[in-house]
């Protein structure tokens, strides 16, 4: 009843600060919630520069008219059960001419995560669309939707079991004693997510809110004859801001909390951007950040570069391993590469329409 009520009066306040703690509140119940979903997904530790992975409804929020992501990952490289996930996206905007400000957005994203002696693999296709509404001036709320078809598979080439031990000695060519007839299964999955975008004048001061479900349907997850084993939807909270301080200074705060079954990540960040250059068609920005992953006790901390040459940018990160798996890992826990390629098109001068959203 209280937060009903609180809700009631935020619902009559219809400046950008009004919705702004309406969304934050709606937010917090969301978090209030997660704790009830039942896995861990492909996750990144640059999440902000994964945003197909991060929300539905951040597809085509971004300065320009299309876009090209790659991103790589490899984690625990010094132990055998190491980590692969590459990613490659591609999203656009298209603008209805009577929809004023508002706009379309379209995506594909490509998946593939591979861990381990068994070569378990996801190999992973989401079509994605947006539709981000102008509330306001420089207030945009965004609904995303994702439609993602993906294969599980595993190898048995490197896998030795019991039963190939024979009096002390390895045979490879001995009966294993296990149905591993079927390494593969393919399933569908759904996601769905909401944004809020605020942003000045400017559009280097902004802050994104939003939050995302994947694996609506919670498609079967099994090699085998098992109807109950079953993909556990996962909940994603999300804060990005950016805060001109000065005209060649940013200051970048973001963060993610993520909950999958009984898997929780949260992963807040910090970042500088310094623009070099600010000349039309000569833009040139450093970036210089920290991340840090945890559930309950600290997991990584993060070191983050970035540069940023006018539509072209390029991240590289460090997983520094600080939990009790450091032991195994030395404290290394592996590389990320980022590389992003903006298209911002020339309108006619008869057809220009500026792009409402940076």
């Amino acid at each position: 009843m209280v937060f009903a009520k609180k809700l009631e009066i935020l619902n009559q306040n219809t400046t950008p600060l009004g919705k702004l703690l309406r969304v934050a509140l709606t937010l917090i119940v969301f978090v209030g919630f997660a704790s009830l979903v039942k896995a861990q997904d492909i996750h990144y530790s640059m999440f902000y520069n994964g945003p197909q992975i991060l929300n539905p409804a951040l597809t085509g929020i971004f300065y320009g008219d299309s876009r090209i992501m790659g991103h790589y990952r490899r984690q625990w490289k010094n132990v055998p059960v190491d980590y692969m996930t590459f990613s490659g996206t591609y999203d656009m905007k298209v603008y209805p001419k009577k929809l004023n400000n508002d706009f379309w957005g379209f995506g594909l994203n490509f998946n593939y995560d591979r861990a381990g002696f068994s070569k378990l693999s996801l190999t992973n296709l989401q079509l994605g669309a947006s539709y981000s509404k102008e509330l306001s001036s420089n207030v945009f709320l965004t609904g995303g939707a994702q439609l993602g078809f993906s294969q599980r598979a595993f190898k048995t080439d490197e896998l030795t079991f019991d039963n190939q031990f024979l009096g002390g000695a390895f045979d490879p060519t001995a009966p294993n004693g296990e149905d591993l007839t079927n390494t593969s299964f393919f399933f569908v999955d759904v996601g769905l997510g909401g944004n809020l975008r605020l942003q000045n004048e400017d559009r280097r001061t902004k802050l994104d809110l939003g939050i995302s479900m994947y694996h609506l349907l919670e498609p079967q997850q099994t090699f085998f004859d098992d109807s109950g084993v079953k993909l556990p939807r996962r909940i994603a909270v999300h804060a990005l801001g950016a805060l001109k301080v000065a005209d060649p200074l940013d200051i970048l705060l973001r963060g993610t909390a993520q909950f999958q079954s009984t898997y929780r990540e949260y992963v807040p960040g910090i970042a500088a951007r310094i623009h070099l250059d600010q000349d039309r068609g000569k833009e040139l920005a450093f970036q210089l950040g920290v991340n840090a992953r945890f559930n309950s006790i600290t997991d990584a901390i993060v070191p983050t570069i970035e540069v940023h040459y006018r539509t072209l940018s390029v991240g590289v990160s460090y997983d520094i391993n600080v939990s009790q798996f450091e032991i195994a890992t030395d404290g290394a826990g592996g590389p990320e590469i980022w590389v992003s390629y903006r298209v911002v098109k020339v309108k006619p001068i008869n057809d220009f329409k500026t792009c409402p959203i940076f």
